[in-house]
Order: structure tokens, then C-alpha cells, then sequence
């Protein structure tokens, strides 16, 4: 996120633990975890990751996320990182070199049709990407192709619970781009649900503050208030999403199935 936008506290905690994301769903990573002081307090993306994962992050810029990752899945684990930007490729393996890291690697790539086979990866990452796509289903029938059974994807992004002015939503993507494709949650959930993710569940909730300047220039002082109140619906949330792949695909949620999302 950009730091002239700022988080507000958690509006709301889902999850119970560092590790549970609900209705039965991740548990910890099928695994016992032993997080460290360190890990516990990093974003919930890398509190779910173990070591010896196979991580891939979607969109994967100049790597920063692709870095804190390795060090917690540690050397038997192995991150792939996917960006279209060569440029963004080439500053991340100059980063990689520089900080001697040999459990990441960067491919150059598409995310709507990534250059990886199927079941590839444990986890499934992205960071403020997701909502900068064209065609979202895709994207996330993509994520869906990519992650083993059992596995998880891990979205996080910035949704809405009530519609926002057209001007506010242009910009305050000036400052977070992703705040342009931003969705009512449930049908940014639904993208997930329907490509066959089950257990999806919304394990972090906050309120976004944009700079006053930009709030008072679409909204009365009674709705700016309401947009920095962290127990309204109005305003923008940051959000983090994680489903999980069945242990099977069935014709209902097999992303290959044409019929799908006929519905």
C-alpha cells in the first residue's frame, strides 16, 4: 500500500488465530505451526505460509513480498514470483542477488495464463493485483489452476460494503491504483467461490483513511466522518481473502468446466 494511505485499527478480526480462517476451513495449513514472535506480527498472507511451501505470488512487482516469504518457508521451501513488467523482473533478481537469496525465483508472465502447470503451489499469493485485472474470473480460475488440492489462495485487496463516488473511487486510485477496481466484498468473494474455492472467508478487515483533501472534495463533513468511523459500511476496506482448494474437483467447481459460470 502506499504510504500516503493510511490503515485505520481492524474494523473486524475474523479469524480466531494467526492461522484459522473460519467455518472449519484452513485450520493451520493442515500442519502444526511454531510461528515466531516476528512472524506474528507480519500480515496474514505470511502468518498461513510453513516452512517448505510452494509459493507463488501473482503480480509479484520488485519482489518485496516474494522476499518476506522465502524467509518463512525457509530453504526447503521455494517462491515463484510472476509479473508482466520485465522491468519489475529484472529489479527483483538484482534485489534477489543483492540479498543472496536462492529459494526465489521470478519469471516473466501474464497472470491471466501463468507460465507454471497445474497443482504447482501450496499457496497461491497476491497483494493489491487482483482488483487492477480486466477480467477477474479469469484471474482467479487461474489461481484456482495453479494450487494443489489442499492448497490455499491468498488475496488481499480493497473492497467496498456501500457504493463510493465515481470521483473519490478516481482519486484515490491516484494513490493505490487497486482502489479502482474496488467491489461490493460479497462479489469480490464470489469470483473465488464460483472458480471452486471452498471455505472462503475474509481473515482481515480495515478501514482505508485517504488524505482529508480528497474525502471533502466529494463528501459533506457528516459523510467524511462516517467514512473514518471504523464501525460504519461507507468508506474503502483493505481486506484479506483466503479459500481453499477441495481435495478433488468435481464438474461444479473445476475451473476447465465451460459451463461454470453460466450462472
Amino acid at each position: 500500500m502506499e504510504e500516503n494511505i493510511k490503515v485505520i485499527e481492524q474494523k473486524e478480526q475474523v479469524q480466531e488465530s494467526a492461522c484459522a480462517c473460519g467455518s472449519g476451513g484452513c485450520g493451520c495449513h493442515g500442519h502444526e505451526h511454531n510461528h515466531t514472535h516476528e512472524q506474528n506480527e507480519l500480515p496474514v498472507r505470511f502468518q498461513i505460509l510453513r516452512q517448505g511451501d510452494r509459493v507463488v505470488e501473482f503480480g509479484s512487482g520488485t519482489g518485496n513480498d516474494c522476499f518476506t516469504a522465502a524467509q518463512v518457508i525457509g530453504p526447503t521451501g521455494k517462491v515463484m514470483g510472476i509479473d508482466i513488467s520485465e522491468k519489475n523482473i529484472n529489479t527483483a533478481r538484482d534485489y534477489m542477488d543483492q540479498l543472496s537469496i536462492n529459494n526465489v525465483e521470478f519469471r516473466h508472465g501474464d497472470i491471466n495464463s501463468v507460465p507454471l502447470p497445474k497443482e504447482y503451489a501450496d499457496i497461491v499469493l497476491s497483494n493489491c493485483v487482483f482488483n487492477l485485472q480486466e477480467n477477474k474470473q479469469k484471474v482467479a480460475d487461474e489461481m484456482y489452476r495453479i494450487a494443489r488440492h489442499n492448497g490455499y489462495v491468498c488475496v488481499s485487496d480493497f473492497v467496498i460494503l456501500q457504493q463510493i463516488p465515481d470521483g473519490l473511487r478516481k482519486d484515490g486510485a491516484e494513490l493505490a491504483g487497486c482502489i479502482a477496481g474496488a467491489e461490493k466484498i460479497n462479489d469480490f468473494m464470489d469470483y473465488f467461490r464460483r472458480t471452486g474455492f471452498v471455505n472462503v472467508e475474509i481473515v482481515e478487515m480495515s478501514k482505508v483513511y485517504l488524505p482529508d483533501d480528497i474525502f471533502h472534495k466529494y463528501l459533506s463533513s457528516e459523510e467524511v466522518e462516517r467514512y473514518k468511523d471504523i464501525y460504519t459500511d461507507e468508506g474503502i476496506f483493505n481486506v484479506t481473502l483466503i479459500g481453499e482448494k477441495p481435495s478433488e474437483c468435481s464438474a461444479e467447481n473445476c475451473c476447465c468446466n465451460p459451463d461454470k459460470h453460466a450462472n
